[in-house]
């Protein structure tokens, strides 16, 4: 129930969140045709205590470099450390006795045990950026293309289990007040990037005349719903339920029956009466994600 009220409360606060037009929509129809993301507030709480951290001089090209390479090499380590040991029981100074580094450079790449979550779950979000990316381009229909995007979603959640459940602590307003604000608006950043992604696979759909939309029900609010159902499957399916259930949905493929239920009732054709989307779901594995599938047995 913790997990299941947690996950909600971040639902909750990503509805808040998205506004009643979608962003990606406004500036594709200023002229930003070269755009890739959404424009974003500031993350961080607008009534933080925190004194203003001092501006640090630009690093040259060949300093960004080493910077970014100590960066991922520290975050191979927090992985490594929380894979064992599970976040509870991750620390800074864990980090710094697993790394070759003093603990004044560690605290130099993050604020805090939180900004350094915060830092790995960036890492994975722009994992899954990549896996909408080529869910998109997936040859077939528009739903099949959306189907993808459930897909990938799910497959990523397989390949990391921890850093999938460390993303909804991550949203929370109380986690968001230890990071940095660098960090936090990079969060927001790349909340949104995944959601434009999605929003353009469900407006081609609506564009191909295979999905009609209404005042209550718009492309944006379809993305959500489907960003949210997919979301919320895999987390309960992984973590919500007692192990008996667990072992009962394992046997059906619950993510396909949900993303059906889903575009079957929103009315995205083809319906899934008409179409054999049990072979879509075969295809995009062998065809997207093949490495990827057979590592998570998906």
């Amino acid at each position: 129930m913790i997990v299941l009220h947690t996950a909600l409360q971040t639902l909750k606060g990503l509805l808040f969140n998205i506004r009643p037009y979608c962003p990606f929509q406004q500036w594709r129809m200023a002229g930003c045709p070269d755009s890739t993301v959404m424009l974003m507030d500031d993350m961080s709480p607008k009534s933080s205590t925190k004194a203003p951290e001092p501006v640090k001089p630009e690093r040259t090209p060949r300093q960004e470099e080493k910077w970014q390479k100590r960066e991922n090499t520290l975050l191979d380590h927090v992985q490594f450390i929380i894979d064992d040991v599970g976040y509870a029981h991750f620390n800074m100074d864990r980090l710094v006795r697993a790394s070759d580094v003093s603990k004044g450079t560690v605290y130099n790449h993050f604020t805090s045990k939180e900004d350094c979550l915060a830092a790995l779950c960036c890492r994975g979000m722009e994992e899954l950026k990549d896996m909408f990316l080529r869910a998109q381009a997936f040859d077939g229909k528009p739903r099949e293309k959306a189907l993808a995007i459930h897909y990938a979603y799910r497959l990523h959640m397989k390949l990391h289990p921890v850093m999938s459940t460390a993303l909804v602590t991550a949203r929370t307003a109380a986690f968001v007040e230890k990071t940095s604000p660098q960090r936090a608006a990079k969060v927001r950043h790349n909340d949104e990037t995944l959601f434009a992604i999605a929003f353009e696979v469900i407006d081609a759909a609506v564009q191909a005349g295979d999905l009609e939309i209404t005042e209550d029900l718009d492309a944006t609010v379809i993305t959500f719903l489907t960003w949210s159902t997919s979301y919320g499957i895999n987390m309960l399916e992984d973590t919500g339920f007692e192990h008996t259930i667990s072992d009962l949905l394992e046997e059906k493929n619950i993510a396909l029956i949900g993303a059906n239920v889903l575009m079957d009732g929103i009315g995205m054709k083809p319906l899934s009466r008409d179409w054999d989307y049990r072979a879509t779901w075969q295809r995009i594995a062998e065809e997207v994600f093949p490495e990827e599938s057979q590592k998570a047995s998906l």
